[in-house]
Order: C-alpha cells, then structure tokens, then sequence
C-alpha cells in the first residue's frame, strides 16, 4: 500500500480532536523551542556524552541506551527535536483519546500546554537524552490507553510502562496521573456505571503494579548480566535498602505543598512561576470548579453517591499521582524534568471544561 495512502487512512481514523491535539503540540513546541533545536547549549553532562553509548543501566535506567538510539546518541538539535515533538504530539493525542475529549479548541489548548510546559524546555538542556525522554512519555501515555482496552490489553500496557520507567523512571507518574483522570473521568460521565468503573479503577491499579514490578524485574537482570551496582544518583543506590514507610505521611504532604507552590507561588519551585501565571492558574482552577459543580448539578450525578465520592477521591490523588516519582523516590529531592507530569494538572481543568462544554445547548440548524 502507498505511504500516502497509509497515511490517509492513519488521518481518517483519527477524530478531529486527536488531530487538533497532535497538530497544536507538534507546531507551537517546535516554535516554542526552536532556539534549543538550532544551537548547542552546552553542559556538563551533554559534552561528556556526546560519544556515550548511553549506558545509564547505573542510574536505573535500563532502556535508555537503545531509546537513545534515535539519534545516534550525540547532539543533533534539528532532529532530536524533530523526533520530540512527534512522541510529545502522539502523547497528546493519547491523552485526548483515553479521557474522550471532544472539544479541538481544549484539544489544541492541551498539546500546546504540554509542548510548552516549563519542565520540558527544561528538558531540552539535555538535548542528548531530550527524544528518548519524550518517547517515554509518549510510552506511559500508550500503556494506560492499552490498559483501558481491557485484560489483555492491560498485560502489553504494563510492558510499555517497564520500558517507560526503563527510559526514565519519573514518567511512571505520567501514567498513574492518567488514570486517575480516566476514573475521573468515568464518574463525571453519566453512562458509566459504578461496576464499570470498579472494574477499570482495579484493572489500573493491577496494571501499573505489574509494570512496576516489571521493569525492577528487568533492572535486577540488567544489572546482574552486566555485573553492576547502581549509582550513588537520586538515592538509586538506597533502593534496594527498603522503602522507609515511616516517612509517607510526610511525604504525602509534601506532595501537596510541591503542586501547591508549582503553580500558585510566584518565585519558588524552580522560579517557573510568575505572578502572571499564578493568576491564570487560579483562574484555571476556578474554572474547572465551576465546570465539575455544574456537570454534578445539570446531570443530577449527585443523586449517585458513588460519583461524587469517586470525583472527589480522584481530585485529591491527583497532586499525590504527579508527584509519583518523589513518592517512590523519597531520598532525592525532586528535579524539573521530574516534574513534567505536573502538566496532567492541566489536563484534568481541560477535561472538566470539555464534559462541561457538553452541557451547554446545541445550536439549532438554520
């Protein structure tokens, strides 16, 4: 079959808000970075890898060396941030596909929010790991929408979420955040039912512990085959010492502060806050409060006990599921490219807006 023609069908099969989506991240992240993507900017870590073969095996991360693969594992700017802004554009198409938004306006507003994020620019004073990091983005979002597909689907979800965690362990926290949003998402619905979204929400949890045992599994034959230890990096090297249960509490807590200062403190958390967007960050917030009181309201779900209790149950995980990666790493302090999957918070205000948009009359035909 002709490439053109594969790749009409691959368009037709799409909806127009996934194309929206893929389109929106892919243009305005390779214009929002294109600085990073024509110039070298040099660091440490880029000038000693530059003819690394990417062994980060050390560091936890397994499938790094063959994600980097990509390009040739040195620093090519033009085409690492080709391949980027395709894995991150295919993510955001995910993302619109597992939460069902309909709306291209909140489709489009999503792709740019996740091609613009500050973490990701970030991302790229890595340039020579930057593809393999999108791509294990894209991954965490391809496993929760296997997952959602059913049983078996769920078992290859949980193998792409190893390879995922494999690349970079922290976007762990793209997948967990995602599902809660899916479950979010079922409650807000009114043709889901409770068993339904019973089952999903186990079917879930089932999967991403699958495949975070899955990718430990791996790692301990990794480092067996190559007779390494891990590096003393992020507390890798305390992994293996047990998890210290003691400390969650706060650790939880510190979660919530961490989500809390990203986006409403000016000044903190990296400096990537601005007055400006603490403001257009409250005011995001106060819209998707609007919207979700008013999806409860207009469709009577809060009649069904189980809607509200899950609705409300998954918008308090939320700052605890971005925060995956500091949870399941308590002896490090979290970095900025850590930080990425804070941007699933902007997801959840868009899908609040997009089951709220669904509220609002039809315009009638003339």
């Amino acid at each position: 079959m002709p490439l053109d023609r594969i790749a009409g069908n691959l368009f037709q099969r799409t909806s127009s808000a996934q194309r929206a989506a893929f389109l929106a991240c892919f243009v305005s992240g390779y214009l929002v970075h294109l600085f990073a993507f024509t110039n070298i900017i040099p660091n440490s870590d880029g000038l000693s890898r530059v003819f690394d073969p990417q062994q980060m095996t050390v560091s936890g991360r397994w499938f790094l060396h063959y994600a980097s693969a990509l390009n040739s594992f040195t620093q090519m700017p033009a085409l690492i941030g080709f391949f980027s802004m395709v894995f991150l554009a295919l993510a955001a198409v995910g993302i619109v596909s597992v939460l069902g938004m309909r709306s291209r306006s909140l489709a489009a507003l999503l792709g740019v929010s996740m091609a613009a994020f500050p973490c990701m620019g970030y991302t790229f004073l890595y340039m020579f790991t930057a593809s393999a990091y999108c791509l294990a983005i894209f991954l965490a979002v391809l496993a929760v929408a296997m997952a959602k597909k059913g049983w078996r689907w769920a078992v290859a979800g949980s193998l792409l979420l190893a390879l995922s965690m494999g690349i970079y362990q922290a976007y762990a926290a793209v997948a967990v955040a995602l599902s809660v949003l899916l479950i979010l998402k079922q409650c807000l619905s009114h043709r889901a039912q409770c068993k339904e979204t019973a089952v999903l929400g186990v079917r879930l949890l089932a999967f991403l512990a699958v495949g975070a045992v899955a990718y430990y599994v791996i790692l301990q034959v990794f480092l067996k085959v190559k007779g390494l230890e891990l590096l003393e990096y992020l507390g890798m090297s305390q992994a293996g010492s047990g998890y210290p249960i003691a400390q969650l509490p706060s650790l939880l807590l510190s979660a919530y502060k961490q989500v809390v200062v990203f986006f409403f403190v000016p000044g903190s958390s990296n400096a990537f806050t601005t007055p400006l967007m603490a403001g257009l960050d409250v005011l995001a917030a106060l819209l998707a409060a609007v919207c979700f009181f008013a999806i409860l309201v207009r469709r009577s779900l809060w009649r069904e006990v189980w809607r509200v209790a899950g609705a409300v149950v998954m918008l308090l995980l939320l700052p605890v599921a971005v925060s995956f990666a500091q949870i399941i790493s308590p002896y490090s302090d979290a970095t900025p490219i850590m930080k990425y999957p804070y941007v699933l918070v902007y997801a959840a205000v868009l899908l609040c807006a997009d089951l709220g948009l669904s509220l609002l009359p039809r315009p009638r035909a003339g």
